[in-house]
């Protein structure tokens, strides 16, 4: 017998309940969910602690949110997904940091400069 192909979910909602109480029938709806419907998945992002919830559309989900309000009692935060920013040292960068301070006498003066970029034995190297 041949297998049915199921689509991959093409829209995705972060979803969180909004009390603590309503945490174990949040849970138990969404396990339901996922067996209920191979175009539902539910994943959990280790880096924001969010609940992604993905299906076919904004009407398919939507649809979900109100059946766990309506069948669960579990009002739900519907949001979108938060994306880490995150940054790479694409080249090397001398500059020279000059600090001054003035405080009523003869003042004060010292300078720096560093060098930051890449290198063969780490990813991250800021020499001064």
């Amino acid at each position: 017998m041949t297998s049915i192909r199921v689509p991959d979910p093409v829209m995705s909602v972060s979803l969180t309940p909004k009390s603590t109480d309503q945490l174990p029938n949040f849970q138990r709806a969404l396990q339901r969910f996922q067996r209920e419907d191979p175009t539902f998945t539910v994943s959990n992002n280790a880096e924001t602690g969010e609940t992604i919830i993905s299906g076919m559309g904004e009407l398919h989900l939507d649809i979900y949110v109100e059946r766990m309000r309506r069948e669960y009692k579990v009002d739900c935060e519907v949001g979108r997904p938060k994306v880490n920013y995150r940054e790479t040292i694409q080249s090397r960068a001398e500059f020279l940091y000059l600090h001054k301070k003035q405080s009523g006498g003869s003042g004060a003066a010292a300078g720096c400069q560093h060098m930051l970029g890449m290198t063969q034995t780490s990813p991250f190297a800021l020499q001064i």
